[in-house]
Order: C-alpha cells, then sequence, then structure tokens
C-alpha cells in the first residue's frame, strides 16, 4: 500500500510516493486506534509488521480511552428508563414485564382454543359459500369433509374461469352446428317447395265454370231445400217415438 506525499521546499513542492509500511510506528498506532476490533484483525492478516502493532498494549490503551471519553459524551444524552420500559418501549423488560407477557400469552391461548371448539365446520362453510369445496376432501372414515390435497383458495376462481370458458366454447360449436343443420333443412325444404309450386302449377285446374267436371258441378237450390227437408222429417221422427 503506497501513499501520496506532497512536500514543500525551498526548491519547490515534491510529490513522492510512500509505502504504508515505511511510516514510523507512533503514526500508524495513531491511525489504527480508530479502527475497530474486526478491522484490526483484517489488518493484522496483511503483514507481520501490521500483526504485530495491532496487538501492541499501547495501542489499546489509546483505544480505550477514547472509547472512555466517548462514552462519557454520550451518557448525558441517553433516554430515561421509563422511555425504554413497556408501554413505550419493549428494550427493557424487568421480571413483571416478562411474567406479565407470560400471562397475557397464556390468555391468549386459552380463547384460542375456545374459539377453535365453537368453530363452525367444513361442511357448513362449504353450504353458505364461504369455503370453496375444491379445497377439501370427503373422508371415508370419518363420513365428514376434511381438509385434503385440493386446490389452493388462491387458484379455484381460475378453475371456475376456466370451466366457463369450455362451456362457453361448447356452446357455440353447438349453436355453430344447429344452425347449418337448420340451414340444410331450409334448403331443402325450400328446394321441395319450389317442386310442388311447378307441379300446383300444371296441374291446377280453371276456376272458370265452364271447365268444371259434372261431380265439381255445384248443387241446384231445389235439390239442398228438399235435403233439408228430408233430414229435418228424420228429425222430428225420431224425437216423437221417445
Amino acid at each position: 500500500m503506497t501513499l501520496s506525499i506532497d512536500m514543500q521546499s525551498d526548491a519547490g513542492a515534491i510529490h513522492t510516493l510512500v509505502s504504508f509500511g515505511d511510516l514510523p510506528d507512533e503514526l500508524l498506532l495513531h491511525v489504527l486506534s480508530f479502527l475497530d476490533i474486526p478491522e484490526l484483525l483484517s489488518l493484522s492478516r496483511t503483514s507481520h509488521h501490521l500483526k504485530h502493532l495491532s496487538s501492541d498494549p499501547l495501542l489499546h490503551r489509546l483505544r480505550l480511552k477514547y472509547s472512555h471519553a466517548r462514552v462519557n459524551q454520550l451518557l448525558p444524552r441517553r433516554p430515561p428508563l421509563h422511555v425504554l420500559q413497556p408501554p413505550t418501549s419493549t428494550i427493557y423488560l424487568t421480571r413483571t414485564h416478562l411474567a406479565a407477557r407470560r400471562l397475557q400469552w397464556s390468555l391468549v391461548s386459552i380463547r384460542l382454543n375456545r374459539s377453535i371448539s365453537r368453530r363452525p365446520k367444513l361442511s357448513t362453510l362449504i353450504a353458505a359459500n364461504i369455503l370453496p369445496k375444491e379445497c377439501c376432501k370427503y373422508d371415508r372414515r370419518s363420513g365428514e369433509i376434511v381438509w385434503g390435497n385440493g386446490i389452493a383458495g388462491a387458484l379455484v376462481e381460475r378453475k371456475r374461469q376456466v370451466e366457463r370458458e369450455k362451456i362457453k366454447e361448447g356452446l357455440k360449436v353447438w349453436l355453430e352446428r344447429k344452425a347449418y343443420q337448420i340451414g340444410l333443412r331450409k334448403e331443402s325444404e325450400g328446394r321441395v317447395g319450389i317442386m310442388l309450386w311447378r307441379f300446383s302449377r300444371k296441374m291446377r285446374i280453371s276456376d272458370s265454370p265452364h271447365n268444371l267436371p259434372d261431380w265439381c258441378e255445384r248443387p241446384k237450390k231445389d235439390r239442398v231445400s228438399g235435403l233439408k227437408r228430408f233430414w229435418e222429417g228424420m228429425g222430428s221422427g225420431r224425437s216423437s217415438n221417445t
């Protein structure tokens, strides 16, 4: 390790490079006195000379002297004891505080055990749509629903979304197939209708009375009145016999 030192002389400024190990021991001890113990240990592994200086008693006396002066400056500024104790802080805990904390934990444990004993069953939560049924499984031995190797709660909604998408795709395919079948049926019915229309046009009978055959002639008025009287007589004869 080298240090760059600028020296001023009568001839002018002189720029020289000095190694860290070439410095006097007094200066090195003064520099090492500002280091902590872990830093001194790391520095002692670099060379034998620095290792010897790191274990020098004079160095540690200087460190203790500086530490004592630093502590005397910080002690008046330390916070009071009531600030470090509960409920303000938990830095300083007495035996009373520890006993109170253990008692509080015991009370919380008792309350949790009572609440767990009164909690509803999984089947009740599933029936109320609070818990998805995909997260549980049916136990054949006990006959109840228990926690099992189901789907995680965060993935249930994703699974349902995928199932809805599958149903939509299936309905879409079915509707397209149905529409295609209806189109084919309409096309075939249209062709049959055209054929029937053409056939009826060829075989259509004229509406004029001169072209009607004998069996298509309209009955005369006297014939209709005679048939009417005949059926009326038949009806009156049946009523008199009864």
